[in-house]
């Protein structure tokens, strides 16, 4: 995991460490659903549903720069076609650098796994992204657009899926100290495509986050 801890890093100039950051913590409430389509077994798709917990917290150095810390988890509930229950833990360390006002450069690292009583399957996805804020005429409201591309995500179990993307969109609203934010995130991972094994996963989550500004200048 070290290259993704790297690539991560370079996002934030070595000689901006030594800035007083300002730091915010994060709490979020999630409904997410994971949809499995495995064609080499048939059986169509696979839905699973539940509510995942999360927190975190985000380190911002100088003016353009931040690096962030966070978990989630929770269980995932079998609905049509799946049978077992599946419990999710996740970790990301996520970088952001700041090229404009509304425009931020993306990179990190996402280490999920699932688990039921019969296995344990582990992804890692490095990513590269951008994401835009469009601010709102309500002061302290704006919009929240994001895209990232994950070029070397792997799964245990599984080859390299050939198409690995993630979208993302929703609505924020700061005032003084606190941010809350409503959005909307779908992954989706091809593999084997055009092959007897080809599969198709894909996740989408619904997210309420808060956060708090525990030091430092306001949110941006």
């Amino acid at each position: 995991m070290s290259a993704e801890v790297a690539l991560v890093l370079l996002l934030v100039p070595v000689a901006a460490l030594a800035q007083t950051p300002r730091v915010v913590v994060t709490g979020s409430l999630a409904a997410a659903e994971h949809r499995v389509e495995d064609r080499s077994v048939g059986g169509g798709v696979e839905i699973s549903a539940g509510t995942l917990f999360g927190s975190g917290v985000r380190v911002s150095v100088a003016s353009r720069g931040t690096i962030a810390l966070s978990g989630r988890t929770g269980v995932l509930h079998p609905g049509r076609g799946a049978t077992l229950p599946r419990d999710v833990a996740e970790l990301g360390l996520d970088g952001a650098l700041t090229m404009h006002p509304w425009f931020d450069v993306l990179a990190g690292v996402r280490v999920r796994s699932y688990t039921t009583m019969l296995a344990r399957q582990r992804w890692t996805t490095p990513y590269l992204g951008a994401a835009a804020r469009v601010p709102f005429a309500v002061p302290g409201l704006r919009g929240l657009l994001g895209i990232t591309v994950h070029p070397f995500a792997s799964v245990s179990g599984l080859a390299r899926p050939e198409v690995a993307i993630s979208t993302g969109a929703g609505i924020a609203y700061a005032r003084g100290r606190l941010d809350v934010q409503l959005g909307y995130a779908f992954e989706r991972y091809d593999f084997a495509r055009g092959t007897v094994d080809e599969r198709f996963e894909q996740l989408s989550v619904l997210t309420l986050q808060v956060q708090v500004r525990a030091l430092g200048r306001p949110v941006p």
